[in-house]
Parts: structure tokens; C-alpha cells; sequence
């Protein structure tokens, strides 16, 4: 049969009642009524070479009134005279004449003498017996192996064995009614993240066209203003506010330098009146026309009518340094058909100032960065993902942090948690495998392939677990899967 590795053999045994929480627990009564046998777990182990036989033995008070011994030999066998004895319990009244070497010479002849347990028992006393063992696993037993117990009563002056009432059946081999449900661990991943040190913060008012009063809800102004709010918090060091101002094209250059000064003014105006800072941490600048979006526009958009006139606005641009002359030359370009389309999709975008503010970041707050996120998720670092992404940020901002910071191993250890936490275990594999090295790292692999019922990856994962503790965090979860597998093609 199929071995899959001798990595698991040390702990298997120590790990079966985690095990048994999925398997079927029932009881049998054997021995004329005298005995019970407790099944618990009784199925191979997960490199498939030994079968974990776990059950319980309890003889009833009585057991005893009709003899001096009682043996109990649990055995697995098929129909083809196959046979692996697993123990022999014997159970000797302790107020009884017993002939214990002639017992013993008996036992020993049966069953390997290390298998074979000897108790004592008060008149009118019960015994309970616990097993938990591992035999070798033979190829016959995956084909209609069962497990048996055989009870005989003992008595002496003359030696005498006779079945009690002898073999009885108990179960078929694995002892499994159902999928056993496969709960891996994942294991906290140490990341450290530093809050202090320099950022940098950048915010945009937008106007409408020759306005250059704030308009709170116009476009996302009311984010850009959320966002200024926070620079009062105590875990912020205010540095530097650098503000720029800029003007749509659609006045002249004059006109629209001294707009977009006067915008820059109100950014800054709206700042100093709300906080205390020092006049020198400001510079206010006016920087007249923006062209960077209408050329990015231009060159890049699939809007009909500007993508057939491209070439001709492209070079009405690149000839004309005068700016009025530039917007006047686009206008004319097919009856004025592309400048009215980048008109509406450009301009209203063009008319902002921007505010750049520079701080010393003490710590961490979870509605500052979420007020930065929202007006920017640039605006968080990643170290701040690291931090919120454990506080429950939402799944959309643990992908826009790895998309930022793509070789973060922090930022793609805690999202691999969040996306695996989520349902979503390929993203989280694939973010782990970004995540460092680590004996942890290497667990929470194999416990994303063990969700996905992929024994052989999760072995080799976890044969990457040094740590033994760790490792059996998710070993008996690795048997699970190569049981279900086995038995239940899952």
C-alpha cells in the first residue's frame, strides 16, 4: 500500500482524542453480558503503516462469580485466516487460588508477552480497562478486516479454559460511519510593526470651476476633509503642510494662476483655523493649469471620439507651449467634438489643490488609518495594514495592502490569515508562500492544503515543523484527510 512518510509515527498516538471528536463512538457488549468494549478509534494511522486501535474494556462486578480469570483477547482478522492479535487482558480475582505460571505459559504462547496486561480485582469490584495502541498495518486489512474480541473464563484444580462465550464481532476495520470533519490550526504568524517614524499625508480639495471656497460635498471633498480632521490626534507630529494649487484650462493662464493660488490659500486656511500649528510648517504655491490628467486622458482613453482624433490633439498639445493657444488649438479639432468630451471627463477632476503634510507618526490608532484609507489607501503605510488587518480591517483593504506592498512578508502573512479566515484558501496559499520562511508559515501552508483535502502538500509542509508542538498542531489533521481520502475518496 501507499506510505506517505514516517514523519507522524511519534505522535499519533498522542493525538487521538482530538481524532476521536469526529469518529463514531459506540459501545458493544461481549462475554456473555459481562464485558463492554468501547470503540473510540480504530483506523490506520496516516502514513498507513500501523492502525491505531483505541478502546475501552470495562468488566461489570459480577464477571467473576463463575470463575478465577478471565481473558479477554481483542484481535483484527479477515475471512482469509489473516490474524493480528493486539493484546490479552487478564483479569484474576484477587481472592482466588490461580495457577498464575501455568497462566502466563498460556498467555504468552498466544499473544507477544509486552501485549499482554494482568489485573486483579476485588470481589464485587469492576475494572475498567483503557487501550490506545498501534499494531503493524498489513495490506489484507484493507480488504474486509474486522475486529474481534475473544472472552474465555479460567479455572483451576484442573486448569481449564473455555469460551465465554469465545469470538465475537465487533466492528469492520476503519471505524469510520462518515467523513471525519478535518479542523486544521492555524498558528499566529510574529510580525512586528514600527508606527514610528516620518509620513507623509496627501489629500486633494476639489472646486467647481472658478470657485475657490471650499464646497464641503463636492466630489470627495467630504473624504479629503475627514481626512484633514485627523491631524489633531495625539499619535500625530505635524512637520510640514505643503499646499499646491491648480485651475482647469478653460480661462486664460493669468486667470487661472491667481485661482489656483487662491485655492491653495483655502486649503491652508481651512488647516490653520482648525489647528494650531506653527505659520513656518506651511508653504502655499499656485501652480496655475493642470495638464497632466488631459494628457494622460488623451493618450490613454478609448472614449470613440478622442481615441479617432487622438494624433491631431497629441499634436496640438506638443506644439503649443502657450497654453491658451494649446486649449484654443484642441478646440478646434473636429468642430469642437473631442475638447467637449475631455472637457466632461477631465476638467472638474483638474480644478484642486493638494495638501502634502508631513508628520511624525507616534502610534497606532484604528480611525486615523481608517480615514486615510478612505481618502487614499496610498496613505497607509504597511505597517499601519499590518496593524489594522489584525483589527479586523475589511478583506478589501488586506488585497489593496498586498498590492502595495507586494514584498512585505508581514503585510502577506496577516491578509494570508484574513483571506483564510475568509473561505478563500488559494489566495491565502499563494500569500503565504510570500510570507517568510518560518516554522509557522510552513504550518499554515499545510493547514490551507488540508482544508483543500491535499495530504501530500500538507505533509510536506509540516515535514518543514521542526518544533514538534507546533508540528502537532496539525498532524492528527493530516490523518484525517488521508483517512477521508482513503475511505471516502474526499
Amino acid at each position: 500500500m501507499k506510505k506517505l512518510s514516517t514523519l507522524f509515527a511519534a505522535v499519533a498516538l498522542m493525538l487521538v482524542a482530538t481524532f476521536t471528536a469526529s469518529a463514531v463512538d459506540n459501545s458493544y457488549k461481549v462475554g456473555n453480558g459481562k464485558v463492554t468494549v468501547t470503540i473510540t478509534d480504530l483506523a490506520p494511522n496516516a502514513e498507513g503503516t500501523a492502525l491505531i486501535a483505541c478502546y475501552n474494556v470495562d468488566v461489570a462486578a459480577d464477571a467473576m462469580d463463575e470463575c478465577s480469570s478471565l481473558l479477554i483477547t481483542p484481535v483484527v482478522r479477515d475471512e482469509n485466516g489473516n490474524k493480528k492479535v493486539i493484546e490479552m487482558i487478564v483479569v484474576n480475582g484477587e481472592s482466588r487460588k490461580i495457577n498464575e505460571e501455568w497462566l502466563q505459559r498460556v498467555c504468552y504462547g498466544v499473544c507477544d508477552p509486552n501485549s499482554v496486561r494482568f489485573f486483579k480485582v476485588k470481589e464485587g469490584e469492576a475494572l475498567h480497562v483503557k487501550t490506545c495502541t498501534q499494531v503493524p498495518y498489513e495490506d489484507w486489512m484493507d480488504n474486509g478486516a474486522a475486529f474481534y474480541t475473544t472472552t474465555q473464563k479460567v479455572t483451576y484444580k484442573p486448569n481449564c479454559i473455555e469460551n465465554y462465550p469465545g469470538e465475537e464481532y465487533i466492528c469492520d476495520i476503519p471505524y469510520l460511519s462518515e467523513p471525519l470533519v478535518v479542523d486544521p490550526v492555524i498558528a499566529p504568524i510574529p510580525v512586528v510593526a514600527k508606527m514610528e517614524g516620518t509620513r507623509v499625508l496627501r489629500t486633494k480639495l476639489f472646486y467647481p470651476v472658478n470657485v475657490t471656497k471650499a464646497v464641503d460635498n463636492y466630489l470627495e471633498n467630504a473624504e479629503a476633509l475627514e481626512l484633514l480632521n485627523t491631524l489633531d490626534r495625539g499619535n500625530f507630529a505635524v512637520t510640514s503642510v505643503a499646499i499646491e494649487g491648480w485651475a482647469s484650462p478653460e480661462a486664460t493662464v493669468p486667470y487661472n494662476q491667481n485661482l489656483s493660488i487662491n485655492r491653495a490659500k483655502t486649503v491652508k486656511g481651512i488647516i490653520s483655523d482648525k489647528y494650531n500649528f506653527p505659520q513656518d510648517v506651511y508653504s502655499v504655491k499656485g501652480n496655475g493649469e493642470y495638464w497632466d490628467s488631459i494628457i494622460d486622458y488623451v493618450d490613454n482613453t478609448d472614449e470613440p471620439v478622442v481615441a479617432a482624433n487622438r494624433a491631431a490633439i497629441q499634436d496640438a498639445i506638443a506644439a503649443n507651449g502657450d497654453l491658451d493657444k494649446r486649449e484654443a488649438a484642441i478646440k478646434k479639432i473636429d468642430g469642437g467634438k473631442p475638447y467637449k468630451k475631455i472637457f466632461d471627463a477631465v476638467y472638474p477632476r483638474s480644478r484642486f489643490a493638494e495638501a502634502v503634510v508631513t508628520f511624525q507618526n507616534k502610534g497606532y490608532n484604528k480611525s486615523d488609518v481608517q480615514a486615510l484609507y478612505k481618502a487614499d489607501p496610498a496613505n497607509v503605510s504597511a505597517d499601519e495594514y499590518v496593524l489594522w488587518i489584525q483589527d479586523g480591517a475589511p478583506i478589501e483593504a488586506a488585497e489593496k495592502a498586498v498590492k502595495l506592498y507586494p514584498n512585505d512578508t508581514r503585510v502577506a502573512a496577516v491578509a494570508a490569515a484574513r483571506e483564510y479566515a475568509e473561505g478563500n484558501i488559494d489566495e491565502a496559499i499563494e500569500l503565504y508562500k510570500k510570507a517568510g520562511d518560518s516554522e509557522e508559515v510552513y504550518n499554515n501552508l499545510a493547514a490551507c492544503y488540508l482544508a483543500k483535502g491535499d495530504a501530500e502538500n500538507a505533509k510536506a509542509c509540516l515535514e518543514k515543523v521542526t518544533d514538534q508542538k507546533l508540528r502537532e498542531t496539525n498532524t492528527n489533521e493530516l490523518r484525517k484527510v488521508v483517512l477521508n481520502n482513503k475511505f471516502f475518496n474526499k
